[in-house]
């Protein structure tokens, strides 16, 4: 019998990748943990949890813990709501940039770092004003040469050929896909699938408080955590405000502000209303150096109410766990850094993902020990 028994339920971002990547990611890094740290974490065999979901487990036999890890799969549902099709994911990512543009609460997101704004809007540049502006200045003289009507024809394809390099160069194609989710999120069209898979997680979770955990861990990654909200609001709903002491959110990288300032979704506004007013523990961790995260922004921000939710919000600190030269380099690939939330670095942390999978002390005690270690 393990000394101490640890339950995660992990959900994803807007990501087609199932279980069977986000299984290997860990089993990766618990064999870089384990060189650094010296331990002997190991990650079990996959296995279906139906419906939709899957598990495995996170042993560290040398310290008698044992988690069972339950991936939240909805990237089926992910699948159905991935534009394919160039042409629609231009016009769609067009026009969601536009409902964003006029109905984000700018008071509030002009207080946003500066490098979240940029990144937001750097991949729409990108894909729809640059082939606008490469084109008209290649159109005058292709004209010359062409003729005006195959001039306009081959600037328009150059413009639109190297607005698709630089997206594609940046990672942005998913990013266009996740902000024309988020647009249909906001303004409540999404089809009924996705508030059905939340509301089937929200279970899943609850009957885990009348088992026998040591520690609940609920962590989100990127948009999951935006569907964390009605997960959390069903969850608080079904026992009056209050959830058990072993019970956590811990939130990777999120952006929850992003839908929470949008003037028109009022759904998830009294969502969000309900999930700040909660007794809860909250770890929210967001790096400033992440551009597809809302980093040291608090989530409830747009609330009417000040928060009750006991929320510690915190950067990973890499730059201090990880090597500069190797630092520098993660920097500059953002994609990557959307992920390196669930990485281990060069030193543990006490809030390294993988720690927290596996250690011996509950998450209060980890989130102490790392404001000792980094004077918080």
């Amino acid at each position: 019998m393990p000394a101490f028994k640890r339950k995660i339920f992990y959900l994803s971002g807007f990501d087609p990748r199932g279980a069977r990547y986000y299984h290997q990611l860990l089993a990766e890094q618990a064999e870089i943990f384990n060189r650094t740290a010296g331990t002997d974490i190991s990650v079990g065999k996959r296995r279906r949890e139906p419906p939709h979901s899957a598990a495995w487990s996170v042993t560290d036999a040398g310290r008698e813990v044992e988690t069972d890890y339950i991936f939240l799969g909805w990237d089926d549902v992910v699948r159905t709501h991935w534009v394919k099709n160039p042409l629609a994911l231009l016009k769609r990512s067009a026009i969601a940039y536009w409902n964003f543009t006029r109905l984000l609460d700018w008071p509030i997101v002009s207080t946003f770092p500066r490098g979240v704004r940029f990144a937001f809007y750097y991949p729409g540049v990108s894909a729809i004003l640059l082939p606008i502006l490469f084109g008209f200045l290649l159109w005058i003289p292709l004209t010359a040469w062409l003729g005006w009507r195959w001039g306009l024809l081959a600037a328009a394809a150059i413009g639109v050929a190297v607005g698709m390099f630089v997206v594609r160069k940046i990672q942005g194609f998913w990013l266009l896909r996740f902000i024309i989710f988020n647009d249909t999120l906001a303004s409540e069209r999404l089809t009924a699938d996705v508030d059905e898979r939340m509301a089937e997680f929200a279970d899943q979770i609850g009957a885990s408080f009348d088992e026998d955990w040591d520690e609940i861990l609920f962590v989100t990654h990127s948009n999951g955590s935006i569907m964390a909200v009605p997960i959390m609001e069903r969850l608080l709903e079904a026992r009056d405000g209050a959830l058990p002491d072993q019970f956590s959110l811990v939130t990777l990288g999120s952006c929850i502000a992003l839908i929470g300032n949008r003037k028109d979704s009022k759904r998830f506004h009294a969502l969000l209303e309900t999930v700040g007013q909660g007794d809860f523990r909250w770890l929210d961790i967001g790096s400033i150096t992440d551009g597809a995260c809302i980093a040291g922004i608090d989530p409830c921000i747009s609330n009417a109410r000040p928060r009750r939710a006991r929320l510690f919000q915190t950067s990973p600190r890499w730059f201090k766990y990880c090597d500069p030269a190797t630092y520098q380099a993660r920097r500059r690939n953002k994609y990557e850094t959307h992920f390196d939330y669930l990485r281990t670095f060069d030193t543990i942390s006490p809030l390294d993902y993988i720690a927290l999978c596996s250690s011996a002390r509950p998450l209060q005690l980890s989130i102490d020990a790392f404001k000792a270690e980094n004077d918080v």
